[in-house]
């Protein structure tokens, strides 16, 4: 009889857990991309080292208790479409009004409609797989996302993922992600969309590991992959909602191919780097230094093509501080300071032969004195590897 009555509570308090674990919205789904909304969170979402900016109601994510997950919006705009007799068979719709195309490891968007009709569209596409926009630059088609915790990273164990949803604080990935999208035009009136992901990752420091500091962690190719493929479909349920089914074996063969590193840092004598050679000609390898360029966070401010030349804002760690050094003393003590500008320099690209090479210079296009043009190098170069 005890036997029997320790079965019975051991079934009832399971099935209780999985009716909360229900309540609560928690996704148990095999989903790569599982962002909260801004909202259901404490607003430690953005690593405590990167300063927040305020955000306006038109691109925060609505309150709502669940995880927000780009599947579930999928199935809701399938469920519509069924019900007005016009829902594609297959949930990998092949996208004629955008498609997804790739050169060598670079991906993109390409779209059969002028920046202008596409940019609400993609205004409203982070929103709808849970990340808050941060910044927006319609003039040079960039927007950037606000960072957050994705949730599929997460154990897949019940009691784990309970509690990280009821105790907000008690269970972490410890890892952050932000995305920024850049909108290209072409010369036929269509235009190109890149997307590319950041990391940080909180590790421990300090001599008996009591503390937490976050620091750069790897982009993911596979998300870029993800978040590109989202976007393509929604652009076609927003404007050709009529699209046939594509060959799911045909995305997987892309996603498989593999490919050998396709880029050189080269060194003087002292070691520090003097250029670049990407291994493409001129017209593939402008897509991957500005793709390299958006994943290491650098801030291009203008670009020219016919001259190779990227125009961007970099504010070297070690400037910065020996910047604020200069600071009275009293400044430093009662405020945080003026802060620093960022510097500004010009990412050069030149054909050479089947290759292309990459040099920095100063905003005015002689040579840096200051050590830095050399990091800018390294970093792009680990970028294009």
């Amino acid at each position: 009889m005890v036997k029997q009555a320790l079965q019975l509570s051991a079934a009832a308090l399971a099935l209780a857990s999985l009716t909360g674990c229900q309540q609560l919205g928690i996704n148990f789904s095999n989903d790569p991309v599982q962002y909260e909304s801004s909202t259901s969170r404490a607003p430690l979402e953005i690593p405590p080292d990167l300063s927040a900016i305020p955000r306006t109601d038109r691109y925060t994510v609505p309150t709502r208790p669940q995880i927000v997950s780009a599947n579930a919006e999928a199935a809701k705009m399938q469920a519509q479409a069924e019900k007005n007799g016009t829902a594609p068979k297959s949930v990998l719709p092949e996208t004629k009004f955008a498609t997804v195309e790739r050169d060598g490891q670079t991906r993109w968007v390409h779209v059969n409609a002028p920046a202008e009709k596409v940019w609400p569209v993609l205004q409203d596409f982070w929103p709808s797989v849970g990340l808050a926009v941060k910044h927006q630059d319609a003039t040079s088609g960039v927007i950037q996302t606000e960072w957050a915790e994705n949730k599929a990273n997460l154990p897949k164990d019940i009691i784990r993922q309970t509690l990280g949803k009821i105790l907000d604080t008690v269970y972490d990935t410890g890892e952050r992600d932000q995305y920024r999208a850049r909108m290209e035009r072409n010369s036929d009136g269509t235009c190109n969309i890149y997307i590319t992901h950041r990391s940080m990752v909180e590790v421990l420091t300090g001599s008996q590991q009591e503390s937490t500091m976050w620091q750069p962690g790897a982009s993911d190719p596979q998300l870029e992959a993800e978040m590109l493929t989202r976007l393509a479909q929604k652009l076609d349920y927003e404007f050709n909602p009529d699209a046939k089914p594509a060959e799911q074996k045909a995305v997987e063969e892309i996603a498989a191919v593999k490919y050998e590193p396709t880029s050189e840092i080269i060194k003087r004598e002292n070691g520090t780097a003097e250029a670049v050679i990407v291994k493409d000609p001129f017209d593939r390898a402008w897509r991957r230094v500005g793709v390299a360029l958006d994943r290491g966070g650098f801030d291009v401010y203008d670009r020219d093509r016919s001259q190779g030349l990227f125009m961007i804002k970099y504010l070297d760690p070690e400037y910065e501080t020996l910047e604020k050094g200069k600071q009275g003393f009293f400044t430093r003590m009662f405020s945080k300071g003026e802060a620093i500008e960022p510097v500004k320099y010009q990412v050069r690209l030149v054909p050479e032969g089947d290759n292309s090479r990459i040099t920095v210079a100063g905003e005015d296009g002689k040579a840096d004195t200051t050590g830095v043009a050399t990091k800018i190098l390294t970093l792009l170069g680990e970028q294009l590897r």
